[in-house]
């Protein structure tokens, strides 16, 4: 008895896969959620955000300075960093503004302090941005969380 042996396929002819379709289908998935994300500002600096009436969502401003609770920092304050880095000094945090102001005449600060911080080291920073010619700021605060009925 003969068996016959299957036909070859022809040589010529490869099973491929084309990419091109799915590198569009990418870029494009890509592109939707880039224009479809929300920017919220995430610091990795943990603190106790203050709740007040009205507060709204902010948006990413020029420079961000961080007041947290505790020991340490600047005076013996607490902790001080500027965009998420350390501020050893008031001397050093007025350099750090001082060349954001520098580069930028409109320069936009976003003060976030802990709710247990004292009013006067918002004062402080307050007057140190003053003195290098930063006038525009905000204090960021959460909205209150409403409790059922």
């Amino acid at each position: 008895m003969k068996l016959r042996r299957p036909r070859k396929a022809n040589p010529r002819i490869r099973a491929n896969v084309e990419l091109t379709p799915l590198i569009d289908v990418v870029f494009q998935l890509l592109i939707f959620f880039m224009l479809s994300a929300t920017f919220v500002i995430q610091s990795s600096i943990p603190i106790e955000m203050p709740q007040a009436e009205g507060a709204e969502g902010f948006e990413q401003r020029d420079v961000t300075v961080t007041l947290q609770f505790g020991s340490g920092g600047p005076g013996g304050g607490g902790p001080i960093y500027v965009d998420d880095v350390a501020v050893d000094s008031m001397e050093q945090l007025s350099r750090i503004l001082a060349d954001h102001r520098t580069e930028a005449d409109d320069v936009r600060l976003l003060i976030r302090g802990d709710a247990r911080v004292q009013h006067g080291r918002f004062v402080e920073v307050l007057g140190v941005a003053n003195s290098v010619g930063i006038t525009r700021f905000r204090i960021a605060a959460q909205a209150p969380e409403e409790v059922g009925d």
